[in-house]
């Protein structure tokens, strides 16, 4: 695939996670590894997923050096290396705040998994240490939870929000999907359980 066609899928991918809900304001950044090199497109620092252009996607080397594009790439870009140096199998990295998910990420609890659905595609969902955000800390955290949980497609991030992986951006994105639906429909299956009328 070529440069001009990630660039479009990026921007595709960071306005539905704008548009789903699952990030707010300028948080939130997506990455794709560019097939047969050692470099990455990532959306440059400060600009919402929802107003994502193509121009946005910067090509960084795996040092996190700027190759091509105009802007600094985002603060998180850590873990986003860290996670392509661990993981090869992985190719597109999501990483946003939706709200039920975090909600668990507070907790500091593993997302439960409520359907057979969530059990067969997500499998395990485990949480990343807490550290501010675009600190050395938490891309270390992070980079952790994948080299220990070498088959997992995503994290949550304590007290911050999630990451997920995939093989593509869509892929990548559709773990983010599954995972937030996931997260609600345990917090429901919780109020039902201690006897608490649900309203939408």
């Amino acid at each position: 695939m070529s440069y001009e066609l990630l660039k479009k899928e990026l921007q595709h991918v960071s306005h539905k996670v704008y548009q789903k809900g699952f990030t707010q304001a300028t948080g939130g950044n997506i990455s794709v590894r560019i097939p047969g090199t050692d470099y990455v497109l990532i959306k440059r620092s400060g600009v919402s997923l929802g107003e994502v252009s193509r121009e946005d996607a910067l090509v960084v080397n795996m040092e996190g050096e700027v190759i091509e594009g105009q802007g600094k790439p985002s603060k998180e870009i850590g873990f986003h290396l860290g996670i392509y140096k661990v993981r090869p199998d992985v190719n597109a990295v999501v990483h946003c705040h939706p709200n039920y998910a975090i909600g668990y990420a507070c907790l500091g609890e593993e997302l439960p998994l409520p359907t057979v659905t969530a059990r067969k595609l997500l499998g395990h969902v485990p949480v990343a240490g807490v550290a501010p955000s675009g600190s050395k800390e938490l891309a270390q955290h992070v980079t952790d939870v994948f080299t220990q949980y070498p088959d997992i497609k995503i994290t949550l991030m304590k007290d911050h929000g999630v990451c997920s992986v995939g093989p593509t951006l869509e892929a990548a994105y559709n773990v983010v999907d599954l995972a937030e639906a996931t997260a609600k429909q345990a917090f429901i299956l919780s109020q039902l359980r201690a006897g608490v009328p649900v309203t939408n």
